[in-house]
C-alpha cells in the first residue's frame, strides 16, 4: 500500500494532498513521511509545561499503537525567542523526528539545517541520503509565533 502524496505550499504555509487526474497520487511517500514526521505534534512527556500555557500535552491519534509514536516537538518551541541556541533546538527536533528513517533502513543518512528566513519563518533544509548514495532535499518554511517577532524594528 502506497501513502497520499503530500506536498508542501511554502508561500502559504500548508500541506495538501495531490491529485493526479481524478485521482489522489501516490508517487511520492518519502516527502509525504517526512511531512507527517516534521509537522505531525508528537505526545511531550508527562510533567511538560506547554508554550501555550494549556496542560494539553498534544499527540497523535496513533501514538501507542504497537509501540509506535509519530511527530516532532516542534510545537513546544513555537513560542520560543528567536536566537542561535534556538535554531540548534529546532534541528536537533527534527533530527529526532525523523531519525526512524535511518532505523527503519528507508535512507542512510540524514542532514538537517536551520535559519531564520525572515522575522516570522524558521527554515527547515532536510537532505536525506538514501543507501544508494542519491541524495533528496526539502526545504519547507515552518511559520513562528515568536511573540517578541511583533515588533517593527527588524530583528537580524
Amino acid at each position: 500500500m502506497t501513502d497520499i502524496r503530500l506536498i508542501f505550499d511554502n508561500s502559504q504555509g500548508v500541506c495538501d494532498w495531490v491529485l493526479t487526474g481524478d485521482d489522489l497520487d501516490t508517487s511520492d511517500d518519502l516527502e509525504t513521511a517526512v511531512l507527517f514526521s516534521l509537522f505531525t505534534d508528537c505526545r511531550a512527556p508527562d510533567g511538560t509545561v506547554p508554550p501555550d500555557g494549556t496542560t494539553d500535552l498534544r499527540g497523535c491519534w496513533i501514538d501507542g499503537v504497537e509501540g509506535f509514536s509519530m511527530g516532532s516537538m516542534l510545537w513546544t518551541i513555537e513560542n520560543g525567542k528567536k536566537a542561535g541556541s534556538m535554531l540548534t533546538h529546532a534541528r536537533t527536533i527534527c533530527e529526532q523526528a525523523l531519525q526512524w528513517l535511518i532505523d527503519d533502513g528507508v535512507v542512510g543518512a540524514i542532514s538537517v539545517a536551520t535559519t531564520w528566513r525572515n522575522g516570522s519563518t524558521l527554515n527547515i533544509t532536510i537532505t536525506l541520503t538514501a543507501p544508494d548514495g542519491s541524495d533528496r532535499t526539502f526545504t519547507y518554511g515552518w511559520a513562528w509565533k515568536d511573540i517578541h517577532a511583533l515588533s517593527t524594528a527588524d530583528p537580524f
